[in-house]
């Protein structure tokens, strides 16, 4: 297997959202292990990606940084595999598949097995246009409104979907718009705002967002799982532990934290780590680098993005004005 890290990738796949609509175009080649090539629709709330892909063998690639972001995934041909950020590992991707993601500050590992003709598209959506789309929904989609509001990574589908011949016919409309110039912009956001609505389509089946009934009992557990968090929340955890810990199978531990605390488990223990954080970096005895390696972000960008949200200003701006 090929190894390559993320930012030696990153050309090919990154994204960002502008101001001005504009068209990237990008290649890579590396002699018998892969040939790609890719495309990107830009624009200050969306950006489009069309990667397609000779892999001569397996190609692994390590930690690749991105931006949060609302990924609508669709894959057209071939296979992959990826560990992201805030997700279980193994979210696998097969032809004519689909989902939508919601992707905080994530890091990835992406598996390209050996395949020609791999192809897909992600529509990748700033986060406020997302929830734009939601709000003009209704109340019957506040459950996923909230999840996105509150920074929360999620998929929308417990697995992927089969993409429907609408979807297929949207995605070939905004690769290939055929209209206008002058009209362009205007008509690729409304098919992108189409694109939104058919993938949303059909997502109350989905088991995740069932309503949670909490007894005595439970709501004591969750009571003492939060007071646990509050004491260990630099210890590494993870859903499966605490269900055993504290006697609360997976779906009524998330569900039922939300509900009680009004957020997540992992947001609870991401805002107190932020929280010590900024009590860490008011003491001046450690660098940034060293504050967020101490509360477990890999990637001092990832940690500063959310300290920033969390106070409204980044950890260089309290040790230059604070001390």
């Amino acid at each position: 297997m090929f190894t390559l890290k993320g930012n030696e990738f990153s050309s090919l796949i990154n994204r960002e959202f502008v101001k001005e609509f504009s068209v990237h175009e990008a290649s890579g080649f590396l002699n018998k292990k892969f040939d790609c090539k890719s495309r990107n629709f830009r624009d200050e709330n969306f950006d489009i990606l069309f990667l397609s892909s000779d892999f001569h063998e397996d190609v692994k690639v390590e930690q690749l940084q991105d931006t949060t972001h609302v990924s609508l995934h669709f894959q057209i041909n071939g296979t992959s595999d990826a560990d992201i950020s805030g997700f279980k590992p193994g979210m696998k991707m097969g032809a004519g598949q689909f989902n939508l993601i919601n992707c905080v500050d994530p890091v990835s590992t992406f598996l390209f097995p050996k395949q020609n003709n791999y192809q897909y598209i992600c529509v990748g959506l700033k986060p406020d246009f997302f929830n734009s789309v939601l709000l003009e929904c209704g109340p019957e989609y506040d459950a996923i409104l909230n999840l996105s509001e509150n920074e929360n990574s999620f998929s929308l589908y417990k697995s992927n979907r089969c993409t429907n011949y609408l979807q297929l016919n949207t995605l070939r409309q905004i690769q290939t718009p055929e209209i206008a110039d002058s009209l362009k912009i205007q008509y690729l956001r409304s098919k992108v705002k189409e694109l939104i609505l058919l993938t949303m389509s059909g997502y109350q089946d989905n088991i995740c967002f069932k309503k949670v009934v909490i007894n005595k009992n439970d709501q004591e557990r969750l009571y003492a799982l939060r007071e646990y968090l509050s004491a260990d929340y630099l210890i590494s955890q993870s859903l499966e532990g605490l269900s055993k810990k504290f006697l609360l199978n997976e779906f009524k531990l998330k569900a039922g934290f939300k509900e009680l605390f009004g957020t997540t488990v992992f947001k609870y223990i991401q805002l107190l780590r932020l929280e010590f954080a900024h009590d860490l970096i008011l003491n001046k005895e450690f660098t940034i680098g060293e504050v967020a390696t101490i509360i477990g972000y890999d990637s001092d960008a990832a940690f500063v993005r959310a300290f920033k949200g969390k106070f409204g200003y980044t950890p260089g701006e309290i040790k230059r004005n604070w001390n």
